[in-house]
């Protein structure tokens, strides 16, 4: 009888070891893929790939702000009051993007994980389109002109940083641009390679 309740252990613990097995196995292989490495080699070339791709690209715009503006400036002298006062339009330009430098890589199993950093200014100008001034005594001198231009293309600048990098359309923009473009440089090789991204740590 003993020997009959050993046998029946056995048998149950098969059983159940069996049962387990059979209700575990899609959950194990996902598992073992999120943390065995790949073993044919395709996330590791792909990684290799985007690298070169990123270090030869050097910087990615992401998208252009275009917006337009009026300054006005004035120049007093003491005893006379105001002897100059200048009205320029301008157009303010400014391309952001992001360094692909800067991007870090992660790869793990099938995944490549690119952490992005925060988009910035690339490159920006400011464009006079039409002057008005009052200088008959004081004339306005080109590199007053200058000078002006140069202040108020500071100040599109911080509020360009202010208002538009430090919003969600700019990750938005930054995520869409950085997408499109690395589904350009795979390759079929990459195939079965899942690539993320996520935002850089601000703090």
């Amino acid at each position: 009888m003993k020997g009959f309740l050993q046998w029946m252990k056995r048998v149950a613990a098969t059983v159940v070891s069996v049962v387990l097995i059979v209700v575990l196995l899609p959950y194990a292989s996902q598992l073992a893929s999120a943390v065995l490495p790949d073993l044919s080699g395709a996330a590791l070339n792909t990684s290799i790939l985007l690298s070169h791709k990123m270090e030869s690209s050097a910087r990615l715009e992401t998208s252009f702000i275009e917006d337009e503006g009026i300054l006005n400036s004035t120049t007093n002298a003491m005893f006379i009051g105001q002897v100059q006062s200048v009205s320029i339009q301008y157009i303010y330009r400014a391309s952001i993007g992001i360094d692909l430098s800067k991007v870090k890589m992660n790869v793990r199993g099938n995944t490549i994980t690119l952490t992005l950093p925060q988009p910035e200014i690339l490159s920006d100008s400011i464009t006079p389109q039409q002057v008005e001034k009052n200088d008959f005594w004081y004339p306005l001198t080109e590199s007053r002109r200058q000078k002006i231009l140069n202040d108020e293309l500071t100040l599109c600048r911080q509020r360009c940083l202010d208002e538009y990098l430090n919003s969600d359309e700019a990750w938005k923009n930054t995520l869409s641009a950085m997408g499109s473009t690395i589904s350009g440089w795979l390759t079929t090789s990459s195939s079965g390679v899942t690539v993320r991204y996520k935002q850089a740590d601000t703090n």
